[in-house]
C-alpha cells in the first residue's frame, strides 16, 4: 500500500524557517519538554504513561531539524502495550499536550486499544481538524467506536486538510457509521486510502460506496470492505461494485474478502473487470468459489489484465478433488504476463490439482511468490514443486510459502517460517 507520508502535499513554509505561523518543530522538542510534559500530564490524570507514545516522542527529540512533522504510533496490540492501552482519558491528556504542536503531527496510529465513541469525540475535539494542517494518517482499528464516535470522527477529519489514510476497521459502526464513512469519501476527494472492513456494515453500505465512486471525483486508490454483513443471496453487490470498477481510473488495491460471493457473482464482477485498466491488486479471500468461480477469473488472467496480486484463498475451488478450476487459472496464467502474487492457500486443492499449476509455474518468468501451502499434496506435486523451487536456471527464483526436503527418496513439505512477498 501507498505510503500516506509521501502522497500528502508539502508544506513549504514548514521549511522556512520564521515564515511559518506555526513557528518551528524544534521549539516544542527543545530540553525534551514534549516528553516530559507528556509524562506529567498522564501523571496528573492518574494514568500510566504509554511507553510507545514516549519513544515516539524521544525519537522526534533525538530527530531535530531533519524533519519537518512528528509522528505518534501506539498499536494496543505492541508487546511493550500489554499493560499500558490507551483509552478514553488518554485521549485528553494527548489533547493537552499536542495542542501547541498539533500542526507538526504527520501520522497518528491508535488501533487495537480501548478507545469507545467518548474517546473517538475527544480525539476528534482535540487532536484532528484544521489545526492537524500536516496529519496524513489517523487509524484506530481495532478499538470499540460506534456510529456515536464515527460521526465526530467523519466530521472532524472533513477539516483535515491533508487526510490520505484513514484505518477504522474492526470496530463496531453498523450501517449507520458505515453510511458516515461513505459520505466521508464523497467529501473528501483527496482521501486516497480507507479501511472500513470488519465494521458490521451492511450491503446498503456497500451500494452506496459504489454510487459514490461512480459519481464522485474521488480519487480513493486503496479500498478494504471486507466482512460486511450480506443477508441476501442474490449477490446483487458485486453489479453494483462491478459497474463501479468497469469505469473507475484511481482504485488500484481492492479488497472483497468475506463477502459471500459466489460463482455467478464473481462471473458477473469479471465481466466488469475486463475492461479495468488499473487494478493491481485483487483479495477475494474467504468468500464460496467454487470451480466454475476460477474458470471465470482463468478468463480474467488470460485477458493478461492488470492485476499484479490475485488472493483467493479460503474458497473451495478445489473441493472433492475438483481439478477444473485449477486448470482453468492455469491455462489463464499461461497467458498472463503481469501477475507477481497468487495465493491458493485452503482451496482443498489435490495433487493433480497442485501439478496443473506446477506446470505454468515452471514456465512463468513473471510470477514471483506462490502460497499453496495448505493444499492436499501428494508425492507427484511435492516432486513437481521440488524441482521448480531448486531450479537455478530461473531467472528470478519462485518464493514460496513452502518448502521442499528430500528424505529418504520421499519429498516433504514443510510450512516456510519467513516467507514475505
Amino acid at each position: 500500500m501507498a505510503e500516506a507520508e509521501e502522497m500528502a502535499p508539502e508544506d513549504a513554509g514548514a521549511a522556512a524557517e520564521g515564515t511559518d505561523p506555526d513557528g518551528r518543530l524544534e521549539d516544542h522538542l527543545a530540553g525534551g519538554a514534549l516528553v516530559k510534559a507528556y509524562t506529567s500530564e498522564t501523571q496528573a490524570a492518574g494514568r500510566k504513561p504509554s511507553h510507545l507514545v514516549e519513544t515516539c516522542l524521544l525519537e522526534a527529540t533525538e530527530a531535530q531539524g531533519k524533519r519537518a512533522t512528528f509522528y505518534i504510533e501506539a498499536p494496543g496490540n505492541h508487546k511493550l502495550a500489554f499493560t499500558s492501552r490507551l483509552g478514553d482519558e488518554d485521549m485528553v491528556v494527548l489533547a493537552k499536550v499536542f495542542k501547541a504542536p498539533l500542526p507538526f503531527l504527520g501520522r497518528l496510529d491508535l488501533s487495537y486499544n480501548l478507545l469507545s465513541d467518548i474517546g473517538a469525540q475527544q480525539l476528534a475535539s482535540g487532536l484532528l481538524g484544521p489545526q492537524a494542517k500536516r496529519l496524513t494518517a489517523l487509524s484506530i482499528r481495532s478499538n470499540s467506536v460506534g456510529p456515536i464516535g464515527c460521526h465526530a470522527l467523519c466530521g472532524a477529519l472533513r477539516n483535515t486538510p491533508a487526510l490520505r489514510r484513514f484505518d477504522i476497521s474492526m470496530n463496531p459502526l453498523g450501517r449507520k457509521g458505515g453510511l458516515m464513512l461513505v459520505e466521508l469519501v464523497k467529501d473528501c476527494p483527496e482521501l486516497l486510502e480507507i479501511f472500513m472492513g470488519d465494521t458490521e456494515a451492511d450491503i446498503d453500505v456497500l451500494v452506496s460506496l459504489a454510487a459514490v465512486l461512480l459519481s464522485s471525483p474521488s480519487q480513493l486508490k486503496v479500498c478494504d470492505i471486507q466482512n460486511p454483513r450480506i443477508s441476501t443471496l442474490q449477490e446483487d453487490h458485486t453489479v453494483h461494485l462491478g459497474r463501479m470498477l468497469r469505469v473507475d481510473t484511481h482504485i488500484t488495491e481492492l479488497y472483497l474478502g468475506k463477502h459471500r460471493i459466489r460463482d455467478d457473482g464473481i462471473r458477473q464482477l469479471v465481466d466488469f473487470l475486463l475492461e479495468n485498466k488499473v487494478l493491481r491488486v485483487l483479495d477475494l479471500r474467504c468468500n464460496e468459489l467454487g470451480a466454475a468461480g476460477a474458470e471465470h477469473l482463468g478468463k480474467l488472467l488470460a485477458s493478461d489484465c492488470q492485476l499484479l496480486t490475485l488472493n483467493l484463498s479460503g474458497n473451495r475451488i478445489g473441493e472433492k478433488r475438483n481439478v477444473d478450476g485449477a486448470r482453468a487459472l492455469s491455462e489463464g496464467l499461461s497467458y498472463n504476463t503481469n501477475l507477481r502474487h497468487l495465493d491458493l492457500n485452503h482451496n482443498s486443492l489435490c495433487g493433480p490439482a497442485l501439478e496443473l499449476l506446477g506446470a505454468v509455474v515452471e514456465k512463468s518468468t513473471t510470477l514471483e511468490s506462490l502460497e499453496v501451502f495448505h493444499s492436499e499434496w501428494d508425492q507427484a506435486a511435492s516432486f513437481k514443486f521440488h524441482t521448480i523451487l531448486n531450479d537455478r536456471s530461473r531467472k528470478l527464483p519462485l518464493k514460496a510459502d513452502f518448502v521442499t526436503s528430500e528424505v529418504d527418496l520421499r519429498i516433504d513439505i514443510c510450512k516456510a517460517d519467513t516467507f514475505s512477498r
